[in-house]
């Protein structure tokens, strides 16, 4: 079995910009946070726990307390809903919807979500763009402040779920983080991206980028290349 697990923003859902305006937003109106950098390539590790305490850190020379962290999270929660009803609510990535369920229904594909913000606000992100979310594994920000462990968090969480070992895993993202944290943990990597963004991941290594799931086939045949390479990479090692 081969587990396909999945980043959220950029990747399910068209939410990169919402995200980013509602993040730094809240920063602003909860502790007056401003001048604050959206490259997000330079945080140790790009998660909204991590960016979060890191920011905190360099403008107050603290960690931020339990109280803190949850008041802003419900703000930047309630700027994203906010954002989305304005604009007709979250929209999936063409194709997402389709894929998911016939990934899903193949009984050959289980699948997971592993993404770098927080469960509420991915969740909501989720539903609100009409994307599957019970009965799938998952694992955000609130288990670990690394991708590598939130993805390893949501590998444990899938196998127990399924009740099967899943040795091969391929990690689905947008970002040059998606791609370096899969290749730490050992995953193969599909990428969903176009124009510079998918010329930085292919020159991260990337063999199969697509700009969305439209072309299911493509994509299916992306996966089964993808897991066939790991297998002969654990097969030399």
């Amino acid at each position: 079995m081969k587990l396909v697990m999945f980043d959220i923003d950029g990747t399910l859902t068209e939410s990169n910009h919402l995200d980013d305006e509602s993040y730094l937003q809240a920063l602003y109106e909860v502790f007056g946070f401003s001048e604050v950098s959206s490259d997000w390539t330079s945080y140790t590790h790009v998660t909204d726990a991590c960016i979060f305490k890191e920011v905190f850190q360099s403008k107050l020379g603290r960690i931020p307390s339990f109280r803190e962290v949850e008041a802003f999270q419900q703000r930047f929660l309630e700027l994203l809903v906010n954002g989305a009803q304005a604009s007709g609510g979250v929209k999936a990535i063409p194709g997402s919807s389709d894929m998911l369920k016939k990934l899903l229904a193949s009984g050959e594909y289980p699948i997971a979500y592993a993404g770098g913000g927080w469960a509420a606000s991915a969740i909501f992100k989720l539903k609100s763009a009409h994307l599957p979310i019970d009965n799938i594994p998952c694992a955000f920000s609130d288990d670990d402040e690394s991708r590598e462990g939130i993805m390893a968090i949501a590998h444990s969480r899938a196998e127990t779920y399924y009740n099967r070992l899943l040795s091969e895993v391929v990690y689905i993202g947008d970002g040059v983080w998606d791609i370096r944290s899969a290749q730490k943990s050992g995953y193969s990597f599909i990428g969903i991206a176009s124009d510079n963004q998918a010329k930085a991941l292919f020159n991260e290594g990337a063999t199969d980028v697509f700009p969305n799931y439209d072309d299911y086939e493509s994509f299916l045949l992306a996966l089964k290349k993808a897991t066939e390479m790991q297998k002969n990479q654990q097969f030399l090692t």
